[in-house]
């Protein structure tokens, strides 16, 4: 119980202000969850109004057009992310008369989300006794028992959450308290143990573990891959194609883009992407994504008028649905 009751007095004194926060829906709590999923948090800061000015309930998102709400994701990263927000205002329009549901069963039956997030809006949008484990919880847990046993979310986690939110006053503000926490003064690195209001409970602290606890994720071993990008252009306009895959970028829209594991020179690029005109050089960056490190190779060619392109004057491409790599091809271009 004394655990609960600290968090909560921390939480109501010391919590970030954020929009979602300062006018908080069931639907804006769950818009703000999907766009946090991997993105920080500063920058959903930003974009989350733009989002809710535009699609403020969910019927407003789930009539929309999927473009619509990918152009708003721009540089949020992982836009499958926006894909399942998209389908799950849709199935929150169609099966539950509008109204983002309350109950974890429910929840957890919309696209894209899972225990984590059902268990966020369930406790903090609706006030249910639920855990929530996410990457700070998890650690704040593993710290206050000196448990060091997985440097992820676990049963042991999820047991021990689920114990704390039957004893709490509040649901949401225990739980939001508890993410807080984590992601403010239990910290990966160098905890703010002098601010924390747990330190005088916490086994970690008490034995000098902080650092160790939980153990530290194995290092990511990225695969290098190759992808040359051409920009196109006919009379100021740019040649655009949309990707089709399922993949990271999936329906975001790009130029001409060859992707392999080899390195080709400009003449095989032209090739593989059927274009007849020379291809000149531009430049080269590397954008490093979780698992994969991406080398792009970016040329230049007029050209006729391809009709397996859709071509967009350059003053109108801040509409246009590009993923953050993509905006840098371009900058390469601009700055050739």
């Amino acid at each position: 119980m004394k655990i609960a009751m600290l968090v909560e007095a921390w939480y109501s004194k010391f919590a970030r202000s954020f929009p979602w926060r300062a006018n908080s829906t069931p639907w804006g709590r769950l818009v703000s969850e999907f766009m946090a999923q991997q993105t920080q948090i500063e920058r959903v800061a930003q974009r989350w109004p733009q989002m809710m000015d535009r699609f403020p309930t969910p019927k407003a998102m789930a009539r929309s057009d999927e473009q619509a709400v990918l152009s708003l994701w721009q540089g949020l990263g992982y836009y499958r992310r926006a894909k399942h927000l998209k389908a799950t205002s849709e199935m929150i329009e169609r099966e539950c008369d509008g109204e983002v549901p309350c109950e974890l069963v429910q929840l957890l039956k919309l696209p894209g989300v899972g225990r984590y997030t059902a268990g966020a809006i369930a406790s903090i949008a609706f006030g249910k006794r639920v855990p929530i484990v996410d990457g700070n919880v998890h650690r704040v847990l593993c710290r206050l028992h000196n448990k060091s046993e997985t440097p992820t979310p676990c049963p042991w986690s999820w047991a021990r959450a689920t114990e704390l939110v039957k004893e709490c006053r509040d649901p949401s503000l225990f739980n939001e308290g508890l993410m807080e926490l984590g992601a403010t003064i239990c910290t990966p690195r160098k905890p703010a143990c002098g601010s924390c209001p747990l330190s005088e409970l916490c086994s970690s602290c008490k034995s000098g573990t902080q650092d160790q606890v939980p153990p530290p994720r194995p290092p990511v071993k990225r695969k290098r891959l190759h992808h040359y990008a051409v920009v196109l252009t006919n009379n100021g306009e740019i040649a655009f194609e949309q990707r089709q895959d399922k993949g990271l970028w999936a329906s975001m829209w790009q130029v001409p883009t060859f992707e392999t594991n080899e390195k080709l020179t400009a003449e095989q690029v032209a090739r593989e992407l059927c274009l007849s005109g020379k291809l000149g050089y531009s430049g080269s960056f590397e954008h490093t994504l979780t698992h994969r490190t991406i080398e792009f190779r970016v040329y230049v060619c007029e050209a006729d008028r391809d009709e397996r392109f859709t071509w967009h004057a350059k003053d109108s491409l801040a509409s246009v649905p590009l993923a953050s790599a993509q905006r840098k091809v371009l900058a390469v271009h601009c700055g050739a």
